[in-house]
C-alpha cells in the first residue's frame, strides 16, 4: 500500500500533467477557431468552381486533356495527416483508409505523396513509391505548398505517368464528427445528367478557354482545402482529446486526494489508539504503585 508521502507526490504530478493538458485543451480550441473560419469561409468558393468545372466538362469538345482519360493505370494517392500525436484515432484512421485504398487498387501500381510524419508507419504496406514526402506539415495559409503539389499532379498526369489522382484527408465537418474523405481530382468526373435550370450560362470566349484557366485553379483549391479541412479536423480531435485528458487527471487526482485522507485518517486514528492505550497502561501501572 501507497504511503502518503508517495500519495502526494503522485497527486502533485497529476495536477501538473493536468494543468499542461489544459493548456493544450486551450492551444488547440484557438487554432480550431481559426481553421474552423478558414474552411467555412473558403468552403462556398471552393463547391462553386468544381460545380462549375463538372458541368464544363459534358460540354467542352474536345475534352482538355486534364479531363481525358489517359492509358496509364497507375494511381497517385495524396495523403494528408500530421506530424505530432495526442489527437487519438486522427491519424489511424488515415492509416485505416489509406490501406483499405492499397487493397482495393493492388493490381495497380501506388505512387504517393504524402504529409505528416505520422504515415511513416504506412509506407512499407505499398508496392509503389513515394514521389514527395512533406515533412512537416504546412502551417496556414497552404498556399506555397497547394501550388507545388497542383503543379506535380497535373505535370504527372499529361505525361500519363498516372492515370488516377485521388485525395485523402480527414473532412472537417463538427467537434466530434470528422471521418476521412477520399476525392478524385483527375480525371475530372462530369455531371451524369445536369438539372434544368431556368438561365443560361455564357462563356467567353469559349468554354475551352474558360477551362484552360478554371482547371488549375480547380486542382490548387482542391489541394488547398484538403489542407485547410485536415488542419480543423487534427485541432478537434486534440482538443477532444485534451478535454478528456484533463477529466481524467481530476478524476485521478480526487481518487488520491481521497486514498490519502482515509490514510491519513488511519494513521491519525491509530496514533490515538496507541496514546490511548499507553496513557491506560501507565496509569494501570501507577495504581499497582500506590497500592
Amino acid at each position: 500500500m501507497l504511503g502518503t508521502r508517495e500519495l502526494r507526490r503522485r497527486i502533485r504530478t497529476i495536477e501538473n500533467v493536468g494543468r499542461v493538458v489544459d493548456a493544450m485543451e486551450k492551444i488547440s480550441a484557438a487554432r480550431l477557431s481559426r481553421e474552423k473560419t478558414r474552411v467555412l469561409g473558403s468552403r462556398p468558393y471552393i463547391e462553386a468552381v468544381e460545380r462549375a468545372v463538372r458541368n464544363l466538362a459534358t460540354t467542352d469538345r474536345p475534352p482538355n486533356p486534364l479531363l481525358r482519360h489517359n492509358a496509364s493505370r497507375d494511381c497517385l494517392l495524396i495523403i494528408v495527416a500530421s506530424d505530432k500525436g495526442l489527437c487519438g484515432s486522427y491519424n489511424s484512421n488515415i492509416i485505416r483508409a489509406a490501406d483499405k485504398f492499397a487493397a482495393e487498387y493492388q493490381h495497380r501500381r501506388l505512387h504517393l505523396i504524402t504529409c505528416g510524419r505520422k504515415l511513416r508507419k504506412f509506407y512499407p504496406r505499398i508496392r509503389g513509391g513515394i514521389l514527395r514526402e512533406s515533412i512537416p506539415v504546412p502551417g496556414p495559409p497552404y498556399d506555397e505548398l497547394a501550388d507545388e503539389l497542383a503543379g506535380m499532379i497535373m505535370q504527372h498526369y499529361l505525361m500519363e505517368q498516372t492515370g488516377y489522382v485521388y485525395l485523402l484527408y480527414t473532412g472537417f465537418r463538427s467537434l466530434g464528427a470528422n471521418r476521412p474523405v477520399l476525392k478524385r481530382i483527375l480525371p475530372v468526373e462530369p455531371v451524369a445528367r445536369p438539372r434544368p435550370v431556368n438561365y443560361v450560362y455564357f462563356y467567353e470566349p469559349t468554354v475551352s478557354a474558360v477551362l484552360e484557366l478554371l482547371l488549375p485553379q480547380y486542382v490548387r483549391l482542391t489541394v488547398w482545402a484538403a489542407f485547410a479541412e485536415a488542419a480543423a479536423s487534427e485541432h478537434a480531435a486534440r482538443m477532444v482529446m485534451m478535454q478528456q485528458a484533463s477529466l481524467n487527471a481530476r478524476e485521478m487526482v480526487g481518487d488520491l486526494v481521497l486514498a490519502s485522507n482515509k490514510l491519513r485518517q488511519a494513521n491519525i486514528t491509530r496514533e490515538l489508539s496507541d496514546i490511548v492505550g499507553t496513557a491506560e497502561a501507565l496509569t494501570g501501572r501507577s495504581r499497582r504503585g500506590a497500592a
